[in-house]
């Protein structure tokens, strides 16, 4: 008996053994599918004829299916480019009837490479005696399909978001029904476009409702922001002032759940079965954001205001304002807010009483009162040194929370996309065509830049009058931060790993060959070297010589 019983435990340690030598393997096999050699190529187009009319736009990757460029019968796969091993999983036909047929065995090759240079692996889709020439194309970072009956240039329209992670194989695809629209007001004259993005889905009643995802690391929201990043040659100057805000300026620790800023990940779009090029998904600075209470909450409402344009008007008549005359003194009003109700504005108008206050001492005793003192030394600092010039008289959000029992005004950078020496400049009526949404703007850059001064009237004001020892506050700040995320080292290393995304992914390539008008092309040793120059010009003026740098200015 004893003698059966070590004969099966054997037995079965055996098969365990052997089991696993077996398993191990597959589980770490590389993409599965079928190659050809040159012999069978040879003969599969001698045996079979191909298509007149383009048949197979179904490739899957371990059951899931794939994004295509109907253009070019390219299919890409999103992977993760910091890792050299291939993942596993199976590319196979979505089509019963359709077998495919690999050229080459492109997983023996560097992944990281064909990553890199964006190789496109050409296959056969066989169906019957006729095939279809395709390609399989690897990328680096995640992306997002949209599916309309629109085109792109349309306004607002409705449709189906597909989205695919590059990082990870475990939850990496889904879909969603999807609400859109063009946005931004330069940008929007652009051939290539930006949207908001509204995630929808169909709950058990048969309603269309709001659905958060968690959309490649960033907040779980049905909300979005797709940034073309059109007229910024390296693609990194928003992203890279965005990180740099949210390493010292977003969060207030009287306010810890909200967050006075963005996030930016980089993407590629496609759009109808086009491949449509690289993009930005962000997270909109909106009341979720900002963590705004809401007056149904039992709690005083809070607001936020959006700078669109030159700030202008006085503080008193817009009290009695229309809704139409506040927003053009530069101002609109966010979130679900009735424009209508005089309680809308005044928090804001509140915050344009102390801007014209004529009185510097008065202005110096309510500022702090009114608006958070230490945000607003942090946001002149940062437009000093990313140079925000587009941020001066928009692009900002003014939120008015409550603190101590009255609104203080915070602020939220947005849009960063003019900075780091890029300016707008007027073109010379004798490019122009005539076309109704022609941009009447070029975006390029201007040295003059790097040593002037960034005219931003809150932080201007605070740091004259010294208000609450600003000057010496200004000073410590930046000593703190050229140790930290404004070093030498941190602040190169940080456009080297945008770089090395961008370009390591293939994506930048591919977007410079989609949209061949668009700014690239930038020298990223070059943006190196004038960021450097940048520091240098403030380590300068703010260690003692501030006085100095308030009589600079960029008109």
């Amino acid at each position: 008996m004893r003698r059966q019983r070590a004969l099966i435990l054997n037995c079965i340690l055996l098969c365990m053994i052997l089991g696993a030598l077996f398993l191990v393997p597959a589980l770490g096999s590389p993409i599965r599918y079928r190659h050809l050699d040159g012999v069978e190529a040879a003969r599969l187009k001698d045996s079979c004829s191909e298509a007149a009319e383009p048949f197979f736009a179904e490739l899957l990757f371990s059951g899931e299916k794939l994004p295509f460029d109907r253009n070019t019968s390219t299919f890409y796969l999103p992977l993760d480019m910091e890792q050299e091993k291939w993942e596993t999983g199976e590319l196979a036909s979505g089509l019963g009837d359709v077998r495919l047929l690999f050229e080459e065995e492109f997983t023996r090759t560097s992944k990281q490479e064909a990553i890199r240079e964006g190789k496109a692996f050409r296959f056969y889709a066989v169906r019957g005696t006729e095939y279809q020439e395709c390609y399989l194309l690897i990328t680096g970072l995640p992306i997002l399909s949209i599916e309309t009956t629109e085109t792109a240039d349309t306004g607002v329209f409705g449709g189906t978001l597909c989205y695919w992670d590059a990082r990870s194989k475990r939850d990496w695809t889904g879909s969603n029904i999807l609400e859109a629209h063009i946005r931004g007001n330069t940008s929007r004259t652009y051939p290539k476009k930006g949207y908001k993005l509204s995630l929808k889905t169909q709950n058990k009643k048969g309603e269309v409702v709001p659905d958060k995802k968690p959309l490649f690391g960033l907040r779980t929201d049905d909300e979005w922001i797709l940034n073309a990043m059109y007229s910024d040659s390296s693609k990194i100057r928003d992203k890279l002032s965005v990180d740099l805000w949210n390493g010292y300026g977003s969060r207030v620790s009287e306010f810890p759940e909200a967050k006075f800023g963005s996030d930016l990940v980089y993407v590629e779009l496609f759009f109808n079965q086009e491949y449509w090029g690289l993009y930005g998904l962000m997270e909109p600075v909106d009341s979720k954001q900002l963590d705004l209470a809401k007056e149904e909450e039992g709690e005083a409402a809070e607001y936020s205001y959006k700078a669109v344009g030159l700030q202008g008007g006085d503080a008193d008549r817009l009290k009695d304002a229309s809704p139409l005359e506040r927003s053009l003194a530069g101002f609109s009003l966010k979130g679900n807010h009735d424009s209508n109700e005089a309680a809308s504005w005044e928090p804001l108008i509140s915050y344009l009483s102390l801007r014209d206050q004529e009185d510097d001492e008065a202005f110096a005793q309510e500022a702090p009162l009114l608006m958070d003192t230490e945000g607003a030394l942090n946001a002149w600092i940062h437009f000093q040194a990313v140079l925000g010039i587009d941020n001066r008289a928009k692009n900002m959000y003014y939120v008015a929370k409550r603190s101590h029992e009255s609104y203080r005004i915070y602020f939220a950078p947005w849009d960063m996309d003019l900075t780091w020496g890029d300016a707008l400049s007027e073109k010379d009526p004798a490019e122009l065509k005539g076309e109704a949404d022609e941009t009447v703007w070029d975006v390029g850059m201007n040295t003059a830049l790097y040593s002037e001064r960034i005219n931003w009237e809150p932080g201007d004001r605070l740091v004259a009058l010294d208000v609450e020892d600003a000057r010496s506050r200004v000073e410590e700040k930046w000593r703190t931060l050229r140790e930290g995320v404004f070093s030498d080292e941190s602040l190169t290393g940080h456009v080297d790993r945008l770089a090395h995304e961008l370009q390591d992914s293939g994506a930048l390539a591919r977007d410079a060959l989609r949209w061949p008008d668009s700014n690239y092309g930038e020298d990223y040793e070059r943006f190196k070297r004038m960021a450097l120059y940048r520091m240098r010009i403030l380590d300068y003026y703010f260690d003692g010589n501030l006085e100095a740098y308030l009589g600079l200015g960029y008109q």
